[in-house]
C-alpha cells in the first residue's frame, strides 16, 4: 500500500512539472503581443483561483477556512510571491537562461533546509539523484557574457524561495486543507499579494491584446491549475526532497516543446542535459523504501 501510494505521488510530481514546464512555451507567445511577466503572474493566479474555487463549489468543499487554516495558507502563499517576483526580476540583469539555471538550485536549497531544520538526511540515492540533476540543469546553461551579481543573487533567492514553499507545503498545516479549496485560496492570495508589489514599484500597466488575454486565461485556467492542483497532491505523499528533484522534469520538457512547436535548436549539450536529468528521476522512481 505504502509502495502504490509513494508510486501515485511520483506520478503527481512528474504530471505538474510537466504542466509547469509549458508555461514558457505559452508564455514566449504572451509576451510576443504585448503581455508582461507581472501582469501575467496576476492573471494567471487569479483565474486559477477562480477555477478552483468554482471546482471546490461544485464539489461539496466549499471556501469556508477556518482562523488557522487561513493563516497555514497565507504562510504558504508568502514563499510563493516571493519566488516568482525574485525570479521575474532577475530577467532584468541576468539571461532567462541563466536565471532559471540558478532558480533550479531549490532541490539542493530542500535538502539543506530540512538537514538544519529537521535534521532529515540525505540518502545516497537522493545524493546521486541530486548529482545528475545539477550536472543536467547546469549543462542547459550557455554563457552569453551577461553576468551581474544582484541578478544571480536574486535567481539563487527565488530558488531558496521556492525550497522554503516546498517545505512549508509538506510540513505544514496547509496540506491538511482539501487540495481544491487550498488551492483557490493560494491562487487568490499570490494574485493579491504580487498585484501589491506592482502597485509599489510602479509595475501597474496592460497591454495585451485579445490574443494574449485568450492564452492566459487557457495557460491560468487549464495548466497552471492542472500543475499548481497536481504539485499540492504529490508534494505531501512524496516528502519535500523527493518532490523537489522530480520536479526537474519542468525544464526538460519546456525545451522538447520550444524544440518542436518553436523551431528552437536540439543540440549535443541539451540532449545530454535531458539525459542527465531523465536518468535522476528514473533512479529516484526506482527507490525502494
Amino acid at each position: 500500500m505504502e509502495k502504490k501510494f509513494r508510486i501515485r505521488g511520483e506520478i503527481y510530481l512528474l504530471l505538474s512539472g510537466f504542466f509547469f514546464g509549458l508555461q514558457p512555451f505559452f508564455a514566449k507567445i504572451i509576451y510576443a503581443h504585448g503581455g508582461d511577466a507581472y501582469s501575467l503572474l496576476v492573471l494567471r493566479f487569479f483565474v486559477s483561483g477562480i477555477v478552483f474555487a468554482i471546482i471546490s463549489m461544485l464539489i461539496g468543499t466549499g471556501m469556508k477556512l477556518s482562523k488557522d487554516e487561513f493563516f497555514s495558507v497565507l504562510i504558504l502563499s508568502v514563499p510563493e510571491t516571493v519566488m516568482c517576483i525574485l525570479l521575474f526580476v532577475s530577467y532584468g540583469y541576468i539571461s532567462s537562461g541563466l536565471a532559471s539555471t540558478l532558480h533550479f538550485s531549490y532541490p539542493a536549497a530542500v535538502i539543506l533546509l530540512e538537514l538544519l531544520i529537521f535534521r532529515k538526511k540525505i540518502s545516497k540515492i537522493k545524493l546521486l539523484c541530486l548529482i545528475f540533476c545539477a550536472i543536467g540543469i547546469g549543462v542547459f546553461y550557455q554563457p552569453d557574457g551577461n553576468i551581474n551579481i544582484l541578478g544571480m543573487v536574486l535567481a539563487l533567492a527565488s530558488g531558496v524561495g521556492y525550497a522554503i514553499y516546498i517545505i512549508v507545503l509538506t510540513h505544514g498545516k496547509s496540506s491538511r486543507i482539501p487540495v481544491v479549496k487550498m488551492s483557490a485560496w493560494l491562487s487568490f492570495l499570490v494574485a493579491v499579494e504580487i498585484a501589491i508589489i506592482m502597485v509599489v514599484l510602479g509595475k501597474v500597466r496592460f497591454e495585451m491584446d485579445t490574443t494574449a488575454v485568450a492564452i492566459s486565461i487557457f495557460m491560468a485556467a487549464v495548466i497552471s491549475t492542472s500543475a499548481l492542483c497536481a504539485f499540492q497532491v504529490g508534494a505531501p505523499m512524496c516528502g519535500a526532497q523527493t518532490a523537489a528533484l522530480l520536479s526537474t522534469i519542468e525544464p526538460v520538457s519546456s525545451i522538447l516543446l520550444g524544440v518542436i512547436f518553436l523551431g528552437e535548436n536540439m543540440n549535443i549539450r541539451i540532449f545530454i542535459g535531458i539525459c542527465f536529468i531523465l536518468l535522476s528521476i528514473v533512479i529516484q522512481i526506482k527507490e525502494k523504501k
